[in-house]
This record gives structure tokens, sequence and C-alpha cells, in this order.
């Protein structure tokens, strides 16, 4: 599963072309730039860029044809439930850093002299 929250370079390449995929930039179906361009239009190396591709590969995001390239995958359900799962994650984090405020301020101890 695709971590959003993965610091990764890579990760976080394979995170902005899945927003790219779900945002109608490349269609179901549709064959992908080379490596090299994607990795030019991002200004980062190749080998980089080949690594988050594998992500979304390995994901069967992307579909790969050894002679004509990449392809997005046509099955929607997968990429709703894919989105869906994201979309989870993201909710956790921020869920977790909303708690980590604390909920019960009635537990501070104020000192008027300190204000």
């Amino acid at each position: 599963m695709i971590k959003v929250d993965n610091t990764k370079r890579y990760n976080q390449l394979a995170i902005e072309l899945l927003k790219r995929i779900f945002n109608g930039y490349y269609k179901l179906g549709a064959r992908l730039p080379s490596t090299r361009e994607l990795a030019k239009q991002a200004s980062v190396n190749p080998n980089t860029m080949q690594r988050a591709l594998q992500v979304l590969q390995d994901e069967k995001i992307l579909i790969k044809q050894s002679t004509t390239g990449r392809y997005v995958t046509i099955d929607i359900q997968y990429l709703i439930k894919i989105r869906n799962d994201i979309l989870e994650q993201i909710n956790h984090i921020y869920q977790d850093e909303i708690s980590s405020y604390g909920n019960n301020l009635k537990n501070l101890d104020i000192n008027s002299s300190d204000m």
C-alpha cells in the first residue's frame, strides 16, 4: 500500500503522479511519458523516477508494456479503492495530529501571575 506520510522522495513522486491520475491529467488507459521525461519534469534523477513508477506498478496502478511504455490502469473501481484508502490514511494522520493538541484544557494549571 502506498503510504502518504512516507518521506522518501520516490514515494512522494508516486503520490504526485497518482494525484495527476485522480485529477484526470493522465486518463485511464493513457500512456505516460518516458521515465526520462517525467524525471526532467520533476527535476529529479531518472533512477528516482524509476523507483516512483515501480511503486505504482507494484500497486497495479500502472501497467508496463515491455515495448511501448507504461499505461494507467483502466480499472476505475480499483482506483476508487486506492483513493479511498489514501483518504483514510490522511484522515488518521490528521486525527492523530489534532489529538496531540489535547482535548481537555481544564487540566491546565493557569497561574494568573504568568500572564
